[in-house]
Formats: C-alpha cells, structure tokens, sequence
C-alpha cells in the first residue's frame, strides 16, 4: 500500500475525515506559539536552545537501542547456530553490549542535563513571564480596574500565565523528542511492511480526537467559571484579610462566608468529575482499539517469522519497534491535543498583554510649562464614566490662576473627585478642553504630567512597607533622599508620629509583614499628606486631606496648609467647611455641573447652595 493510498483513504472515511477537521481546526489555536518562544527566547536563549539540542538528541537513542538489541539476537542464534566456543562467542558479542551499555549511560547522563536545563530555562521564563504581566498592569487606565469584564480578564492571566506558557513550552520540546524518536523507528519499520503505519495511525487518532474534545470541554468550563471563581476568591479574601476581621466576627458571618465559598468550589468539583468520568469512559474503549492494533502488527510479524522470511533478531526488532513507535504515535497526537489545550489558556495570558491603554502621551510631547504663568482653564468639559448612561461631569468651565487654591465643595456623587482625576489624566474628556499655559493636558507626556502634580486622594495607599517608602514615594527619585522625606513629614506632622515608631522611618507599617506597626485612620493620613508633600509640583491636590484627624490636629493642618499651600495651584475637596474657608475661591458643584462660585464671604451673602451647606454644618456644632 503506497502513501497515496493511505491519504485517500483517510479523506474518503467520514470518521477519520472528521477527525481530520479537528485536526485541522485546533491548529489554528496555535498561532500562539511563534509569540510564546519569542518570550522564551528573550528570556533565555541559551538555555532554549541546549534543550532543544539535549531533546533531539535523547529521542534518537531509543532506535538505535533497539537496533542494536536486535544485531545482539541474530548474533546469538548465528553463533549458537555455527556451534563456536564460549568465549569467542563472548569475544564476539561484547562489542555489542558495550555499545548497548554507553547508549544506556548516554541517555541517563542527557536526561539529568535535560532535567537541570528545563528547570533554569523554567525559573528564568516565569519571572520574565510575571514581569512582564505586571509590567502591562502599570501601563493600563484606571478605567480598566473599574470594570468587572477587566477583572475577569486578569484574573484568567494570572491563573494561565504562571504556568501555562512553560507547559507548552515543555510539551512543545516534549513534542519535538516524540517525533524525532518516531521517525528513527519508522526508518525501521517501513523495511518491513508499509500497512504498519497505517495501523499506527489508526490507533493512534482516537486518542488524538478524544483528548482535543475534552480538553475543549475543561477549558470553556474553566473559562466559564471566571465570574464565580473570582467570589469564592472573595469570600476567601473576606475571612482572612485583616480588614474584615472585626465585623466578620462581630456579625457572625463565618459560617456564612465558609458556605458561599464551599458552595462554589464543590459545584466546580462537580462538574469537573463528570468531564473526568466520560473522559475515563471514552479513553477505555480506545485503549482496547491500541491493544487490537498492536496484536494485528505483532501477527503479521510472527507470520512472516514462522515463513523464515525475517529472521529471530527481525521479530524482536519489529514486535519492540511497533510497540515503541505506537507509544510515541499516540504520544504525538496526545501533546497535540494537550498542546491545544494549553494554548487556549496562553490565549488568555496573551488576551491581557495585548490590552491596550486609552490614556497615552502624545508622539511628540511638549514639554510642562516651569513656572506656570497662565493657569489652568476647563472649557465645556464633559464625562462619562465607560458604561454609564448618564453623564458624572457637564459643561464644566473654570479658569484657576497659577497661585490660586481653588475648594471644590457639594453632595457626595457630584463630582469632585472626577474632576480632580481629569486633571491627573487618570481619565480622558469626553468632549471640551483642559489646558494649563493654553497647552492642552494630552498634550505633555503623562510622567511630566504626573510629575507636576502633588496628589492625595481620600483613599490613598497604605502601603506595607517603611514609613520612609510610604513617603518618599511622592518623589521616587528622591526616595532615598532622608532630608527631603523629613522635610515632608514635618510638613505634614507626620515627624512626631514616626519617631514614637521602635524603628522610626525604617519602621514597617501596617501588620501584613513580621515587625509590621499598624496606625490610626489621622496618622496614616498625615503619612499620606507627607507623601503629596513629598514632590514639588506646581499643583497641588488634596482630596479630604483632614476627613480621618481630630480637631486639634486639624487646626495644626489648617495652619501648615496655609504656608505649604502659597504659591502653588491648590485644589482642595473637603466636607468641613473650616478647611474649606482657607481656599481663595470655593467651586460648588451639583449633579456634575459647576451651580455657585466665589469666595467664602460670597457665598455665604449669595444664601445658595453653599450657604445652605455651610449653615447645617454650623448648626450641627451648635445645637446641644
């Protein structure tokens, strides 16, 4: 039977045919792989290509074993059969055996080198991979970590991209050793008889298609499961985050929680038994299709045997090499099926790296107007958050001079913080213009912008690391620079605080880490007030900047602000309106538009919205 006769056979048979499609279609999926050694490459080449000359070379050495096992028995019978002495018979083996005994020690040797270079390559390509990851995470929008389908997408990389990528890159080596040993045994077998391959690939290909269909099934299961894995990882997070442990026990929400999480995960356990038991079910009757093909070649040898046209050392030649070259067969079609699995979920991990931000500096940026001369001037500003209806900001115009320190005051959900993002760039406008020196925002490179703003927003980061990081964060390159990060404490009153610390400014916050010291809400805010002090921009935010202190501290701030504030472009939010008083001109807003402006004297004669606010609050201090 020539090799034409096969392919029309297998085009011609529906079943196979359809196997063939499947074939064919989880091909496609591979399209990932030129990118994936591409990241493998740049993380480490050397290794790469050891492991690839380690595995050509192993997958050579089963064939030539069983030639030579094969060239030991016709010797035997040859040399038994002339009837010559033991010792020239042991003469005349031991070349043989010899060779059979290096081959041996060869391929322990290349597998403990294959073993130690597949973990380095390893090691290397997982922090490559995870960098790179994180890397992606820092250059995304705010918009993106506020929607729960960018959630969902992160969640699936991070679960795909610290192990999938090396998988497939294990399985790919793997992959190329089976069809460099199964060509070696081929070259064997076909001097015998061209219906052997055949019946490989008959044998074979049911495995191939019930691997790739389940493997299907596993993989839309766990994808499917995305939104549910990411709240029994919530609830997880709720029963042992120190955040939630009060109320977890004060409102005896243990048992509860545990439930929800046991609820979720035992459902996932259960569908993934019924995958497991047809795969089981279906891999049993496959099994006994390999088992027939295997005794079908052995028969057709031994008849050939019994006929004397293949010699004793022939039989053993061909009866290992079929069973050997079957193996690797199914095998190749399994690392197939299996490497299309594990591209679905390298999908995933290339479905985040190729997220791309909307928020980006310009081609050519100008550079950041040093001192400001002009101010800053929003022209019919809109915006609407990504998946709202409605708009949060609307025909916002305002002009703020370089040394003015504008208050921005009304209800929560009138937009105040959403303006202050706008003018950070953690958002784009809709429609309208913001410029600072008649220089459109988008127009400077996001890190000078960045750069020229101090910010503190009202839920600032409390990172758990030392208290000097915590601060000297507001200006990384100065990070290091103790008198800077002094200057800003004190600043701040936030100097007091960390020299009462066992280690002061090398104290670590928070109790995530051994020595950790935890702070209260008015020291971890005057923690993040020196933070925002930290960097000598022109403008300045502060988003609640005394919302967690007490009364005293917050006259000492009232005080600092005062000094600290002069000269710069000030933006305060603040529902107490003592802090609000300090500001050259207080901004109400209102459901996303700009209701009243002016000084505080101004409103207040104006009897509006502002006055109103101002007179409740006062109210509430005064009545007993």
């Amino acid at each position: 039977m020539t090799f034409t006769h096969i392919l029309r056979y297998l085009t011609t048979n529906s079943k196979i045919s359809a196997i063939a499609q499947k074939l064919s279609s989880s091909i496609a999926i591979f399209k990932n792989m030129p990118r994936l050694f591409r990241l493998v490459w740049s993380a480490t080449p050397l290794f790469l290509l050891i492991s690839v000359v380690l595995t050509l070379t192993s997958s050579l050495l089963p064939a030539a074993q069983i030639y030579i096992s094969k060239l030991i028995v016709d010797q035997v019978v040859i040399l038994v059969e002339a009837g010559v002495a033991v010792g020239v018979m042991v003469q005349a083996l031991l070349p043989l055996v010899g060779a059979g005994f290096s081959l041996l020690v060869l391929q322990a040797i290349l597998q403990q080198l294959d073993s130690y270079t597949t973990q380095v390559m390893s090691d290397r390509f997982l922090l490559y991979a995870n960098t790179k990851m994180l890397e992606q995470a820092t250059r995304l929008d705010l918009a993106h970590y506020e929607s729960s389908e960018f959630h969902d997408i992160l969640n699936r990389a991070q679960q795909s991209g610290s192990s999938y990528p090396m998988r497939v890159l294990r399985l790919s080596l793997t992959l190329l050793g089976q069809v460099t040993r199964l060509v070696g045994l081929l070259a064997l077998l076909l001097r015998f008889n061209s219906l052997v391959f055949v019946l490989l690939l008959l044998s074979a290909l049911p495995t191939f298609w019930v691997s790739v269909r389940f493997s299907e099934r596993r993989f839309w299961m766990t994808r499917r499961q995305t939104p549910s894995r990411r709240l029994a990882d919530y609830f997880g997070a709720v029963l042992t985050e120190p955040k939630y442990v009060k109320e977890v026990r004060l409102f005896n929400l243990g048992n509860h929680l545990v439930e929800q999480y046991h609820s979720i995960r035992d459902e996932f356990n259960r569908e993934s038994q019924v995958i497991a038991r047809r795969q089981s079910l279906a891999q049993v009757s496959i099994e006994m299709v390999a088992a027939i093909a295997f005794y079908s070649a052995y028969a057709l040898v031994l008849w050939e045997a019994i006929r004397g046209l293949v010699t004793i050392g022939d039989l053993a030649l061909y009866a290992g090499t079929f069973q050997q070259a079957q193996s690797a067969t199914q095998g190749i079609l399994t690392a197939i099926a299996t490497l299309y699995e594990f591209n679905l979920y390298v999908s995933q991990y290339f479905e985040f790296l190729d997220l791309a931000p909307q928020v980006t500096s310009p081609r050519k940026p100008k550079s950041f107007p040093t001192p400001l001369k002009e101010g800053l001037v929003l022209q019919d500003v809109y915006f609407t958050y990504p998946g709202s209806e409605q708009p949060t900001l609307k025909d916002i115009s305002l002009t703020v001079a370089p040394t003015e320190c504008i208050a921005l005051v009304g209800l929560n959900g009138s937009g105040k913080t959403t303006l202050l993002k706008l003018l950070t760039r953690l958002y784009d406008i809709d429609r309208g213009l913001i410029t600072l020196d008649d220089i459109p925002l988008s127009a400077f490179r996001l890190s000078d912008l960045r750069r020229n703003i101090g910010v503190l927003f009202q839920d600032f980061a409390r990172y758990a690391l030392s208290a000097q990081d915590n601060i000297g964060f507001g200006d990384l390159p100065n990070r290091d620079n103790s008198q800077q990060v002094f200057r800003a404490a004190n600043e701040a009153g936030a100097d007091p605080v960390i020299n009462e610390l066992a280690h002061g400014y090398d104290t670590v916050l928070g109790k995530m880490f051994t020595g950790g010291v935890d702070l209260s809400g008015g020291q971890w805010q005057k923690i993040g007030l020196a933070r925002a002090f930290m960097s000598q921009a022109q403008v300045l935010i502060l988003d609640e900047p005394t919302a967690a202190v007490d009364a005293i501290a917050e006259h000492d701030l009232f005080e600092r602000f005062r000094q600290l504030t002069r000269g710069k472009m000030t933006f305060l939010v603040s529902h107490r309106f003592s802090t609000v008083r300090m500001a050259d001109r207080i901004v109400v807003l209102e459901k996303g538009e700009i209701i009243e402006t002016g000084t505080h004297e101004q409103l207040m004669k104006k009897q509006g919205r502002y006055e109103e606010m101002f007179r409740l609050q006062a109210e509430s201090y005064t009545t007993v």
